[in-house]
């Protein structure tokens, strides 16, 4: 697998886990950092969710999000358990992975009221074993509440 491929590969991985978005909890509002700040909860019903980044572009579709839908999806076992931190409305999660003797290292900041839109922005950074980032990359989603409820899917 060529690294260009495989670093699509892991960006469309992280993607995914993070537009599962959703999880138990309420952004902290004060100015100061709180280092035991908990993931924001969105609104259950229909979001349409749009993410761009410098590797797979603009991409827009919509998504059903359910009460108590993790915010960063599934949890890996090759990840650390992310550190999350709020501050003046603004939640920060912070998680690395390792990679085949590599760390990728997610940063992502997250701001709305979760129930009629919110915005997530990343940095991605991958370390070599030796200490030697070799790449960087990122990606935002934005996202609108469309309503509370989901289309059903379509009869067989």
């Amino acid at each position: 697998m060529s690294v260009h491929t495989d670093r699509h590969l892991r960006f469309a991985t992280l993607v995914a886990a993070i537009l599962s978005l959703a999880s138990n909890a309420n952004a902290q509002t004060s100015q100061a950092p709180s280092p035991a700040a908990e993931l924001p909860q969105r609104r259950p019903g229909l979001w349409r969710i749009s993410t761009i980044s410098p590797e797979v572009g603009l991409q827009t579709h919509e998504a059903c999000i359910e009460a108590g839908d993790g915010i960063l999806g599934a949890a890996r076992e090759n990840c650390s358990k992310p550190t999350v931190e709020s501050a003046g409305g603004e939640v920060i999660v912070t998680f690395s992975c390792d990679l085949r003797g590599a760390r990728e290292t997610t940063s992502l900041l997250i701001t709305g009221d979760f129930t009629s839109w919110y915005r997530a922005q990343s940095k991605i950074t991958l370390t070599q074993a030796g200490g030697v980032t070799r790449e960087r990359s990122g990606f935002t989603i934005d996202a609108k509440f469309l309503g509370p409820e989901c289309p059903k899917p379509p009869a067989r």
